[in-house]
């Protein structure tokens, strides 16, 4: 049941993975002197689209999906709870969609993370609405609701409040802890994905899972909870004060330890968590070894930060979310595919930890050959994720009629990526007038017209072969009446034939065909 549900849901899920990986390549080229100033894509805009996309996009969805896929294995989730989940991911798709349009023409907010408009936020707390009636369908099913249920549905309800509050840029606190204290903020950062790791071992156990050794995460929280009343109540934190409570994260790593050895989980059993809790492991170890004050002085923001950033996000929490992935639809999210990935981002780190050393001072050199390996690395890693979306999405195209739509689906929606990202530079450089205005219009509306193709691909293919040939007429006629009464120049009779010319092969060649 779930497993059907998250495999319809995957290509657009695998969309907002690629965009977000793009804009991360596009950044790391721009890095090296590629000028995108002329682009929607501009460094600041690229890497602000890259975060935005790791932080909001595929990994947090499929992470979202957890308590559920436990439902499924107890044997409580209900296609009236899937009917649930199912809006729950149309409005969080509506809200990536809305943050990256936002972000690709210029509507950040100069932060290291959450870089959206902060209105958007209210976008997410609606879809936690849909997440909580699906959470409630399926604990009704319980005739004793276990701990770890109560604790998923105290998180749902609260975090819609918490993203509201915290979110806020008068009274929030995400952007002054960013330029605050960072010890605490790591042990709560840290704490948040101990429930996680603990639902994660009990969906993959091989046997009977009871969770021992709890004063290993209690003392931490208690930490976390001195360090919020002495930074917010008494006094800022001095560095002394920040190092303590960063070292109560080490108390996690026994804990891990002794769950996957009592839940009887290995690699074999699932990669994607094993490899997830050793980056836990490393960056935990190397967050603290690079908070010695000598060491954090040189390094504080560079590229070596840049590194433990990735193993943190690329291996560690991207890999939480495979790891449901791979539970679910493991003949798609191969054990081939969790070593590939995390020998590519463990390799990105180390070259950003070389250029970080250099940075730093550690010794002389140059940091572009390292940062080129860096964007060489990012290609892999496309491509990679590209070989994955192939892998769901690959049909046989054994008609005429269906090489007709991918070819109507790739040259309008991906055309259409294409010319609201680059159409700026692209005009220009084609000797046509760009405003910067009604043309993104025009992009988006090719983009709706190939995702129509795209619907054929998957059904009805004469129905929206029809649909789309005759919206190509008509916006081929209104194109020449343009160009006619001198409001536009050649671009739109160049519109006008391509549209004109496909609706025609449908209507002369195609139609009536099977």
């Amino acid at each position: 049941m779930l497993n059907k549900f998250i495999n319809d849901e995957l290509p657009l899920a695998f969309v907002w993975l690629i965009l977000g990986l793009f804009a991360g390549l596009v950044y790391a080229i721009e890095i090296l002197g590629l000028d995108g100033s002329m682009t929607l894509l501009s460094p600041e805009r690229a890497r602000s689209l890259h975060i935005s996309q790791m932080l909001y996009g595929f990994f947090p969805l499929m992470l979202s999906l957890l308590p559920f896929a436990l439902f499924q294995k107890e044997g409580v989730l209900s296609e009236n709870a899937i009917a649930h989940l199912r809006r729950y991911f149309v409005v969080w798709n509506l809200f990536l969609l809305f943050m990256s349009m936002a972000i690709v023409f210029g509507n950040i907010r100069g932060l290291p993370f959450y870089d959206f408009p902060y209105q958007l936020n209210f976008l997410l707390a609606f879809s936690g609405l849909f997440y909580l009636l699906a959470l409630l369908d399926a604990l009704r099913r319980y005739e004793k609701r276990p701990l770890w249920v109560n604790v998923s549905l105290a998180a749902v309800i609260a975090a819609p409040i918490a993203l509201v509050v915290l979110m806020n840029p008068q009274y929030g606190q995400v952007e002054k802890t960013l330029i605050g204290p960072h010890g605490d903020n790591t042990l709560g950062m840290s704490f948040a994905l101990i429930p996680i790791y603990y639902l994660l071992v009990k969906l993959v156990a091989t046997q009977e899972f009871k969770p021992r050794w709890h004063g290993l995460w209690i003392i931490p929280l208690a930490g976390y909870i001195v360090s919020l009343i002495i930074r917010n109540f008494f006094h800022p934190l001095s560095y002394n004060e920040e190092w303590f409570f960063q070292y109560l994260t080490l108390l996690y790593l026994p804990l891990l330890w002794v769950w996957l050895r009592d839940a009887g989980v290995s690699f074999n059993t699932n990669p994607y968590l094993i490899l997830s809790t050793w980056a836990f492991v490393f960056v935990d170890v190397q967050g603290n070894f690079l908070f010695i004050p000598e060491i954090r002085e040189l390094i504080h923001r560079n590229d070596l930060v840049v590194g433990h950033a990735h193993i943190a996000m690329g291996i560690g929490v991207a890999f939480m979310a495979l790891a449901i992935m791979y539970h679910l639809l493991p003949d798609l999210f191969r054990r081939g595919y969790a070593i590939l990935w995390a020998a590519l981002i463990a390799l990105m780190a180390f070259v950003l930890t070389i250029a970080g050393i250099i940075e730093g001072g550690g010794f002389s050199g140059a940091v572009e050959p390292y940062l080129g390996v860096r964007a060489l690395i990012g290609v892999f890693v496309v491509a990679m994720v590209l070989k994955m979306a192939y892998d769901r999405l690959r049909m046989p195209f054994d008609s005429p009629l269906k090489l007709y739509h991918l070819s109507g689906f790739l040259s309008d929606a991906g055309g259409g990526v294409i010319l609201i990202l680059g159409g700026a530079a692209l005009f220009p450089m084609l000797g046509f007038h760009f405003s910067g205005t009604y043309e993104y219009l025009v992009f988006a509306f090719m983009i709706g017209t190939g995702l129509a193709h795209w619907y054929g691909l998957q059904s009805d293919p004469h129905r929206f072969a029809e649909l789309t040939a005759t919206v190509r007429a008509v916006c081929a006629s209104v194109f020449v009446a343009l160009y006619m009464a001198g409001s536009l120049d050649g671009i739109a009779i160049l519109v006008a034939l391509y549209d004109g010319l496909f609706a025609l092969v449908y209507w002369l060649v195609l139609r009536g065909k099977h």
